[in-house]
């Protein structure tokens, strides 16, 4: 038997008298580097390892010579770290389940490990070290699970991280993101390193108070964009986004708006606030109402923004509102007037629909507080159902048809007539008899 050794790496225990010893060796070191189902040890002692790879054939497989690359650079990723410091690993695709099994022993001054779709994971009696955070970005695709702090991504394949791949999703990768810089701050106790709701409130008093859009854009990245949802205005890198601010944002706001904060939330790469818009509506506003000539109409609308915010600086905002209750407002809905052209899929009940399910200002309100008025209005049979809940109260199966709202009409009917027919011929009772005997006395 041949013990191979290999400072750094797994040892290789080859027996000469085997039919193909070469061949046999590199099985060994695919079993060794792709996990197979084995324990791999991995042991740091000699600094300057050297490892000879013989083969039998002029042309070897790269991947065996590249894994073995990757695993001494991970082995020796510590060695030019100073006292206190440390570092992580970020890996994607097969590198990734390599770092797993790597890091299931402990590693000098390795802080964290994030993989991002693994093809498998290591097997592991033993499991992680406690002190080192892990988390794993998973695809649907991958039919399999993890104890350790994962998270999977809807609709995506492997690679939904990357850029440069067909499979790159850019809803997945942003979330994913967040989630890894989360654990990353937190292994470089960097959690503070920026005020995020310092940045915020800066830029939305260079936009509200100050009215300065050069700077407004100073606080944003190189390329950032902005969304107002309900009217898809707004821009998309720095040209566009300096021209919406600067010739139809700031200079276009009531000199009435007033923006209340309600709620914030504050992550690892964002802001999230809740507030409460008023104005009267004495001037054109482009990126709420565009179009839309002054009604001078008071306003009172709940916005919700999600502000992310990249080394310091503001990357994109997403603003929320329900526009429905400010067309209610300006006049421009009316929620009485149901349009002919409504159909439902259930056949004779358009003529039930007598108001549409949107509100006025009283929206906005009810947010503020939420005993300023009445919940489930807009709910059919809410006050009538007597706690039977809304399928008692709108079950079409239960609501009796035409044809048998007629049946109980012509019974009603006949009911009638037989009860007036009964009153003309029946004899008085012996009440009414008294009764009269009583009157003619």
């Amino acid at each position: 038997m041949v013990n191979i050794k290999l400072g750094g790496f797994p040892n290789i225990v080859i027996d000469p008298n085997d039919e193909n010893p070469i061949r046999e060796a590199k099985g060994r070191i695919r079993q060794k580097m792709k996990g197979g189902g084995m324990q791999v040890s991995w042991r740091t002692e000699a600094r300057h390892a050297r490892l000879i790879i013989a083969s039998d054939t002029d042309e070897f497989d790269e991947d065996i010579i590249n894994h073995f690359h990757f695993q001494n650079t991970l082995s020796h990723a510590a060695d030019n770290l100073e006292l206190g410091e440390n570092y992580a690993i970020v890996a994607y695709g097969d590198a990734a389940t390599l770092c797993l099994e790597a890091a299931i022993h402990p590693m000098p001054k390795l802080a964290a490990v994030v993989a991002y779709y693994p093809p498998y994971m290591p097997r592991t009696s033993t499991g992680w070290p406690r002190t080192l955070p892990v988390m794993v970005h998973l695809a649907s695709s991958q039919n399999f699970g993890t104890t350790l702090d994962s998270y999977t991504y809807q609709d995506t394949v492997e690679g939904f991280a990357e850029h440069d791949l067909d499979e790159y999703d850019k809803t997945a990768a942003r979330v994913s993101w967040s989630r890894t810089l989360r654990i990353l701050r937190r292994a470089f106790s960097m959690e503070d390193h920026w005020d995020l709701e310092a940045i915020w409130d800066n830029h939305t008093k260079l936009e509200f108070d100050t009215k300065d859009a050069e700077a407004t854009m100073k606080t944003m990245v190189r390329e950032p964009y902005v969304n107002h949802i309900p009217t898809m205005t707004g821009g998309i890198g720095a040209r566009e986004l300096f021209r919406f601010y600067d010739e139809f944002f700031i200079p276009n706001n009531p000199e009435t708006m007033k923006l209340k904060l309600l709620s914030r939330t504050v992550g690892v790469d964002r802001v999230v606030d809740e507030m409460l818009v008023s104005f009267r509506h004495t001037t054109e506003i482009p990126w709420m109402l565009p179009g839309i000539p002054p009604t001078d109409r008071q306003v009172e609308v709940i916005l919700v923004s999600v502000v992310c915010i990249r080394g310091g600086r503001l990357y994109h905002e997403h603003i929320h509102w329900d526009q429905a209750t400010v067309l209610v407002q300006v006049g421009l809905l009316d929620p009485k007037l149901i349009p002919d052209t409504f159909k439902t899929t259930e056949k004779g009940r358009e003529k039930e629909v007598k108001q549409l399910p949107v509100c006025g200002k009283e929206a906005a309100r009810k947010g503020v507080n939420e005993k300023d008025g009445r919940s489930n209005q807009l709910i059919p049979g809410w006050s009538t159902s007597g706690g039977r809940g809304h399928k008692a109260a709108n079950d079409s199966s239960s609501r009796p048809s035409s044809e048998q709202k007629q049946q109980k009409s012509d019974k009603a009917n006949e009911g009638s007539n037989l009860d007036a027919k009964t009153k003309g011929d029946a004899k008085p009772s012996d009440k009414q008899e008294d009764s009269n005997n009583s009157k003619n006395a």
